[in-house]
């Protein structure tokens, strides 16, 4: 005779098809089995604490078994509570009675039942001291209740010796997070009827689990979510490193301690600080600190060019080769992540994490290896839909974060949010970065020592370059200077844009390869056409492209002005701050607005960067200058001392540490590295740092209660790791696509389109239409282009947005280029070489 759990639907599919609430619970059970084993967040754990993780997942759907989810299925009627809220009722007031046979006491069951039942994105909302929602749930539940006593009876036996026994709750409230995530990856892998199909062998639960076991097993490989074993590998070679720079010989010996653990290896850019990076996460991997990498970098611009870089090192840190190496906008993004369909054809009523897995980006923290923007990782410690899902990856990953001082105040509050969690869960983090504060770099050890739960310590060495271990205790380790990194670079001042055209003309008919970095697009751009109007051969990059022509324009620049760029001689690229990070360019002359003094070292750094490929004597000018437009600080007449000669890009940064800067840095006439770099740096972030002019004083003020705010406005919005899933969040979660990981000017996403035969189709071409949609996508600023937007209301438009699902609806706008013309719609113009602009930059005859 059929068990009657049988008989309560947990799925259907296009065809009609039911699935048990109870099958489909226990594929998911599988699959938490699988991905549990290893996972540095439940490494702790006892083997029948584990156990007692994957009974609570074979739980997250108990809500299913209810008469109104059954009559939601099957007629579709509706009103009822969600099943998830169902099932948080069932747990915490009908079933934990029988629950308490796992043992702990009630506050620690109540926080993990909370994170298996919110596996839709959120936790659940607890009302159980209002009686009429009690009464509410019941009612919706109704002859279900039985069921569900009944499936919590055979879930012991299935999974016996599972138990919670010693855990406290604030080890509980650490796990919840881990847990969340763990329910929602296994509820996608095991919603995918291609791994999960309908029909079964029923005989009974005993042989359904052992057959969901098996499928489990084939499908979790499928997805390349296990990682591969790390290779030991010979420390003599690393990809095509043959020869170790001081940095990365350090990294092979600097002692690593038990437990989770984090490097902040400091060094002048061109050092080879990714390698040391990875030839140190290959030790920590082999340690156990971790099973995979993030590779997070300040800007989407960069990711492609670090990519690349990683090819050709990430097969020396594993056995075999991982599918997934990633990068977002690229194709091998889609080839990586195909196997990810999660719960494909699924017509289950409440189903939402279906769509929002969709898009490629998301699942990207899941992969072996990832290269992506500092945000993904972030929106992990924020109130956002399906948060723990990327904190469930993070753990068990390395957490690279390459340029850390690049961030605003905002940002930095993040990162040390997101360090203190990684550490809460197990897992390890390396810090990379030239001209980071020494206040700033305390403030992260902090982070991850609270994390911790340890006291924290000082950081008080100032070795530079330098290996600082952080983790039970803080140890430091002084590097020598690489030998092409010691080097001066000559300071000069340029009075206006007019000098920099001049200069950059002659330089380039003198056959130099040139660069001026803008500090905004506007003008950037305006800069490319008077140069070019000047028969030089100029080139642009911003932030301002489709994803899909910024990538070619980088692989342009790049095969041009990289390492073994060929056609470098006489020309120009003018760029933003783009370049300043991971891009690995070479120029003989550098133009540079005046920024602050971080943003300067950085990008002298891309001066006489390959001496190895182009000796001095090869070069067409006799050394490297820094020729910085700006104004002369000893003559300050009003806060619109820079506005005069940099136009927008004066309030790109502060103004304050722009004026303290110049002062700095004209004064020194020189940058020397690696030795004067943090005296340049503290000059003006230290506590030290000069008295600016009264006539930007009041500016100075803004800017600090500015920054403070900013902070204050980050430490609200980041989630309260210490209070667990459920508390920490909060009431409500919001679109990540939407929801802030950056300040400054709010930005709007644009799908750009073209139209043929009467329909509309991406702007970039791949032979993925998902692929080729991402790729058409530009940001820009919301308070500079929505209102010249055109509106959406077109039926061309309402045909493509039909199939958007609601985040994305919410967040993203289409633009439609005419071919001929550029414009889109009255106010706006494209150009694959030029970007988006307004038409007030561009006469249209």
């Amino acid at each position: 005779m059929l068990n009657p759990l049988f008989d309560w639907p947990g799925k259907s599919n296009s065809s009609g098809d039911e699935l048990a609430a109870v099958v489909h619970m226990l594929d998911v059970a599988a699959c938490a089995e699988c991905l549990i084993k290893g996972h540095t967040a439940f490494n702790e754990l006892s083997d029948v604490q584990r156990r007692a993780m994957v009974l609570l997942v074979a739980l997250h759907d108990v809500g299913k078994l209810s008469e109104s989810f059954r009559a939601l299925i099957r007629d579709g009627k509706t009103g009822a509570p969600r099943h998830w809220q169902l099932s948080d009722y069932l747990l915490c007031s009908i079933l934990d009675g029988t629950l308490s046979n796992l043992c702990a006491d009630e506050w620690v069951r109540f926080e993990l039942y909370g994170a298996v039942a919110g596996h839709h994105g959120q936790p659940p909302t607890r009302r159980f001291g209002i009686k009429t929602e009690m009464r509410h749930n019941r009612r919706a539940v109704g002859n279900g209740e039985t069921a569900a006593r009944q499936w919590v009876n055979h879930l012991l036996k299935l999974i016996p010796d599972a138990s919670l026994g010693e855990m406290k709750i604030d080890q509980a409230k650490s796990l919840s997070w881990a847990l969340s995530g763990l329910t929602v990856a296994s509820d996608w892998i095991g919603s995918n009827e291609e791994w999960f199909p309908f029909k079964r062998d029923l005989r009974s639960l005993e042989v359904t689990f052992q057959e969901s076991r098996k499928l489990a097993g084939r499908a979790v490989e499928d997805t390349g979510l296990i990682p591969p074993r790390a290779a030991i590998g010979s420390p003599g070679s690393f990809g095509s490193v043959t020869e170790f720079r001081p940095m990365q010989e350090a990294t092979m010996t600097a002692d690593l301690e038990e437990g989770p653990q984090l490097v902040i290896l400091e060094d002048s850019t061109g050092t080879g600080k990714t390698e040391a990076a990875l030839i140190l996460a290959r030790r920590m991997i082999l340690a156990g600190k971790a099973r995979g990498l993030f590779f997070a970098l300040p800007t989407m611009a960069t990711s492609d060019a670090m990519y690349e870089r990683m090819k050709t090192l990430v097969p020396d840190l594993f056995e075999s080769m991982p599918p997934t190496v990633l990068t977002h906008g690229r194709a091998s993004l889609y080839e990586a992540m195909r196997g990810l369909r999660g719960g494909s054809g699924d017509n289950t009523p409440e189903v939402d994490h279906v769509e929002w897995l969709t898009d490629s980006r998301r699942r990207a923290l899941l992969a072996t290896v990832c290269v992506g923007t500092i945000d993904q990782a972030l929106l992990g410690i924020l109130p956002t839909k399906f948060s723990t899902l990327r904190l469930f990856g993070l753990a068990d990953r390395l957490l690279v974060v390459d340029e850390a001082h690049s961030y605003d105040p905002y940002m930095q509050e993040e990162l040390k949010a997101l360090l203190r969690m990684q550490a809460m869960l197990g897992g390890s983090a390396i810090i990379m970065t030239a001209t980071l504060p020494l206040s700033l770099r305390q403030s992260f050890v902090e982070a991850f020592q609270n994390g911790l739960a340890r006291k924290t310590v000082e950081l008080k060495n100032t070795d530079y370059p330098g290996i600082h271990l952080v983790g039970g205790k803080v140890k430091s380790l002084p590097v020598k200077p690489f030998s092409e990194s010691t080097r001066t670079v000559k300071v000069e001042r340029l009075a206006g844009a007019d000098e920099a055209i001049v200069l950059l003309s002659e330089m380039a008919e003198k056959g130099a390869s040139c660069v001026w970095v803008r500090n905004a697009v506007d003008e950037a751009i305006a800069s490319t056409e008077v140069l070019k109007r000047r028969g030089l051969n100029a080139e642009l990059l911003h932030a301002r492209y489709a994803m899909g022509d910024r990538l070619c324009i980088e692989q342009t620049i790049s095969s041009r002005f990289g390492k073994n760029g060929v056609g470098r001689e006489g020309s120009i690229l003018v760029a933003t701050q783009v370049v300043e990070a991971s891009l690995d360019l070479d120029f003989d002359v550098m133009v540079s607005d005046l920024a602050p003094m971080g943003s300067l070292i950085q990008r002298a750094g891309r001066l006489w960067r390959h001496m190895g490929n182009r000796s001095a004597a090869n070069r067409p000018v006799k050394g490297p200058i820094l020729n910085v437009v700006s104004p002369d600080p000893d003559i300050v007449d009003g806060d619109g001392w820079l506005q005069e000669v940099l136009g927008r890009g004066a309030w790109v940064y502060r103004l304050d540490e722009q004026w303290m800067t110049a002062r700095a840095l004209f004064d020194a006439g020189e940058i020397d590295s690696p030795a004067g770099l943090r005296s340049l740096i503290e000059t003006v972030h230290g506590d030290n740092a000069p008295m600016v002019p009264d006539e930007i004083l009041e500016a100075q003020v803004k800017s600090d209660g500015g920054a403070l705010a900013q902070a204050g406005l980050a430490r609200v919005n980041v989630v309260d790791a210490a209070l667990g899933f459920v508390a920490g969040i909060g009431d409500s979660v919001g679109n990540d696509a939407l929801f802030p990981t950056r300040l400054g000017e709010p930005q709007m996403t644009i799908v750009l389109a073209r139209r043929k035969h009467d329909n509309l189709f991406p702007w970039a071409d791949h032979e993925d239409e998902s692929i080729a949609w991402q790729l058409s996508e530009v940001t820009a600023s919301r308070r500079r282009f929505e209102g010249l937007f055109p509106g959406q209301s077109s039926l061309e438009i309402e045909a493509v947005r039909a199939s958007w699902p609601t985040w994305k609806l919410e967040a993203c706008l289409i633009g439609v280029v005419d071919e001929s013309s550029g414009m889109i719609g009255d106010n706006l113009l494209y150009d694959s070489e030029i970007g988006l602009r307004a038409c007030s930059l561009h006469t249209r005859g």
